[in-house]
């Protein structure tokens, strides 16, 4: 799981808990559950190169474009997300919105 990602959810989490939906116990296992599933990918200097292309190219804005470049070196060719465009692809990495 990108490092970003990983921080999207907790912040997922967070807004449930503020909603009274978790309690802080709750959050805190749910988040150490899912990062149990996944191994968590930290990128490189590189990705802001990769940004500047996908920012120029695709005109994405600033997280997505860095977001899609993390994905491209961590080879994640699915990101799902619901902000952004369902079935696009950019090179390599096609959007998945989970609820389309």
């Amino acid at each position: 799981m990108l490092w970003q990602v990983a921080v999207e959810f907790l912040a997922c989490l967070r807004k449930a808990e503020r909603k009274g939906l978790l309690t802080a116990e709750q959050v805190k296992v749910n988040f150490r559950e899912v990062l149990q599933l996944f191994s968590l990918k930290l990128p490189s200097a590189k990705v802001f190169e990769r940004g500047f292309v996908l920012h120029e190219r695709y005109s994405l804005s600033h997280w997505d474009s860095l977001l899609i470049a993390a994905c491209q070196e961590a080879d994640v060719t699915h990101l799902y997300s619901e902000d952004m465009q369902h079935g696009a692809s950019y090179d390599g990495v096609i959007v998945v919105n989970p609820f389309a």
